[in-house]
């Protein structure tokens, strides 16, 4: 009796603690799967789903229920060049294409990390493995061939440097789960470098030609990036503290004026470099902003796991203070 009893409580306390480590998304996700951009909405953007979904499972919270049934959803229409499309959903509830990805390098890889890193490659479902499929074919129709990086759009001879991290990222996660893209990983890693980084200022620049004006994004919030992607540091680059004190602070105190959003995703910076106060301020300073029209799914995400992540530690101001 004693025995089972134990059995009992185990079973009830796991399923217990499962239920509360789940990405919850009240009014972000709809029934039908869909994935909204921000609470309530009528638009769903792909690549903010897809980042939001693989960020909440970097931070530790559990995302199968919620990536099923937004892959059941959003396979079917993909198109069939391989990408996907932003959508409204209209006043009678269906759904229409209202615009092109805003990246299709970067939305592309989003698709691959969160299928590869979903599903082993014996138990994806066949749709999804075509799905796949396609999706690796549109995103190497991108690669530059001459500089080895990708284009954000077909034709566009133009890319990004944090569009780029993410393709980086993508097939690294198919290399290690599918054994696919295993060569091509290799060949961006050597190529990033040579076409963003800029040894004379000891910066990564933000684009491979035509770059926009200086503002925190894209220039601060990208320095950032290819460290998460724990690419290799080149030499002089800044430590998250220097780029904190340099350029982060807008980020920081949360300044409206210079940021669009609130760029919950530079807190897992901190994390990577042991600054668990930085993102402790970030949790507390962006908060008011949640439900605001300036917080989306990937702000919620952010939100969510850094919550479950710091919720058991002490809090370290003084750093902060310094």
């Amino acid at each position: 009796m004693m025995k089972r009893l134990c059995l009992l409580l185990t079973l009830c306390c796991g399923t217990s603690q499962a239920a509360a480590d789940l990405f919850k998304l009240p009014g972000y996700q709809d029934e039908d799967g869909a994935i909204l951009l921000q609470a309530h909405g009528r638009h769903v953007d792909p690549y903010f789903a897809m980042k939001a979904l693989l960020t909440a499972e970097e931070l530790g919270l559990s995302i199968a229920p919620a990536a099923d049934a937004w892959t059941a959803w959003l396979a079917p229409r993909q198109e069939s060049n391989g990408s996907f499309p932003r959508f409204e959903r209209q006043t009678n509830g269906d759904w229409r294409r209202a615009a092109d990805a805003d990246a299709d390098d970067s939305t592309l890889a989003l698709w691959i990390s969160l299928l590869s890193r979903r599903y082993r490659q014996q138990d994806m479902p066949p749709a999804l493995q075509a799905s796949l499929a396609r999706a690796r074919r549109a995103l190497w129709k991108l690669r530059q061939p001459r500089s080895g990086i990708y284009d954000y759009a077909a034709g566009a001879k133009l890319g990004y440097l944090m569009d780029n991290v993410e393709v980086y990222a993508a097939l690294r996660d198919d290399c290690a789960r599918t054994g696919a893209g295993c060569r091509r990983v290799r060949q961006l890693a050597a190529a990033l470098p040579k076409a963003f980084w800029e040894a004379k200022t000891r910066r990564w620049r933000t684009a491979s030609r035509d770059l926009p004006p200086v503002a925190f994004y894209p220039e601060a919030a990208a320095q950032l990036f290819p460290k998460m992607a724990d690419l290799p540091p080149m030499p002089g680059q800044a430590s998250f503290d220097a780029w904190l004190l340099s350029e982060g602070r807008p980020w920081l105190a949360q300044d409206p004026p210079q940021l669009d959003f609130p760029w919950g995703l530079l807190a897992l910076a901190a994390l990577r470099d042991g600054r668990e106060d930085a993102a402790r301020a970030w949790l507390r300073q962006a908060a008011p902003a949640r439900g605001t029209p300036r917080w989306n799914v990937l702000e919620e995400a952010v939100f969510q796991g850094l919550a479950l992540r710091l919720a058991a530690t002490a809090e370290p101001e003084q750093r902060l203070e310094e």
